[in-house]
């Protein structure tokens, strides 16, 4: 089983946008990974940070990583002998990044040795690996074909892939990454993300304090098979699904997932193990799975290493992002040939796109000047 990886990139002089989109080879999302300036405290970035309060009773600390919370470092971490006091310089990896009102998760096991005592806090020692390097760890031990819309970006993905494995989108045999990205996208920002599967889909919401999967089939049965068997088989199709949506979306905490009601203990059983075995196949993240109920619903709890992908992508800069991807891809052809193009953005969102749509990058880059209305 071979996957394709697209790989793309804006840049704008001081301002560069990544992003890697890993793909099976049924043509399904798998994961979607960011470089962007707006959040260099992803996950696998190491930083010299300083102490703001250490909590004994938590079994924390309260660290400035230059976030706009404090990142918590669990004191179980610490080398041993190692005391922090308030205003302590410490190193620490994330391994979470911090979303909403939650700081970074930190770890102080780290593999690089502590800078000069005398080196600033707040500081990035060394930045998480690279979107491309990151997709490309998701896809394990799978052959992967790096799919490339531009020839300039082929030094770039040299660095990190076989110069064979590289391929432009320009070519006959190309896939349609670009048109199956746009879809995803648009699905998991939609108000009710549903997800088809064979013989049926699921439908992901959010809330602030759990995520919740609806599993929906019509049960139209294949000859000769009994509704139950019917149901059984929806329902191991669905948590398949399941795991690459919790992985897709990066769900995280409470997820609550509720299956077609299963017509035996023995089925629910069957459906719970498929779930446990299939996390465990595809997601390197912790996931701990409690026993469905007989109405057919399952709580599990997954490991978030960051902010969910539909919070991440309605974030004024990556929404921009997205924006300026998409008028670079079509650069120079198609709309490129219009001498100016009108887009209507909200006003967050154009506060992060004007200052980037300089004429020389609108005239050089993009081939048209571009209006926000």
């Amino acid at each position: 089983m071979s996957y394709h990886l697209l790989y793309e990139e804006v840049n704008n002089g001081a301002y560069t946008h990544r992003r890697a989109a890993l793909f099976d080879d049924g043509g399904r999302l798998l994961t979607l990974r960011f470089d962007d300036p707006s959040r260099p405290l992803t996950q696998g970035t190491v930083v010299w940070g300083k102490v703001d309060k250490v909590a004994g009773g938590l079994g924390a600390a309260f660290v400035d990583i230059g976030d706009t919370l404090p990142g918590v470092l669990g004191l179980h971490t610490l080398p041993h002998g190692v005391k922090l006091t308030e205003g302590s310089k410490i190193l620490c990896r994330v391994t979470r990044g911090g979303f909403s009102e939650k700081g970074a998760r930190l770890d102080a096991r780290v593999a690089p040795k502590p800078p000069a005592a005398s080196t600033l806090a707040p500081t990035i020692i060394k930045p998480a690996p690279p979107a491309l390097v990151r997709a490309l760890h998701d896809a394990g031990q799978h052959p992967v074909t790096v799919w490339i819309p531009d020839v300039r970006l082929h030094d770039v993905v040299k660095a990190h892939v076989p110069e064979r494995l590289i391929r432009t989108l320009d070519e006959p045999d190309a896939p349609e990454l670009f048109e199956t990205l746009d879809e995803a996208l648009d699905t998991i920002v939609s108000r009710k993300p549903t997800f088809t599967f064979k013989g049926g889909n699921i439908i992901a919401e959010m809330t602030s304090a759990v995520a919740t999967i609806d599993v929906n089939s019509p049960l139209s049965s294949p000859a000769g098979m009994a509704r139950n068997d019917a149901i059984l088989n929806a329902n191991l199709n669905a948590a398949e699904e399941i795991v690459r949506v919790c992985r897709l979306m990066d769900l995280g905490g409470s997820v609550i997932v509720d299956f077609i009601t299963p017509g035996s203990k023995a089925h629910r059983d069957l459906i719970t193990e498929h779930l446990r075995a299939s996390f465990a196949t595809a997601d390197e993240t912790d996931v701990e799975i409690r026993p469905m109920s007989r109405h057919g619903l399952v709580e599990l709890n997954r490991v978030r290493t960051g902010p969910s992908l539909p919070l991440l992508l309605a974030e004024p800069p990556f929404e921009a992002a997205r924006i300026l991807l998409e008028l670079v891809r079509t650069a120079p052809g198609g709309l490129s040939m219009r001498h100016e193009e009108t887009l209507r953005v909200s006003s967050s969102v154009a506060s992060v796109l004007k200052p980037l749509l300089s004429d020389a990058f609108c005239v050089g880059i993009l081939g048209r000047r571009v209006k926000l209305s």
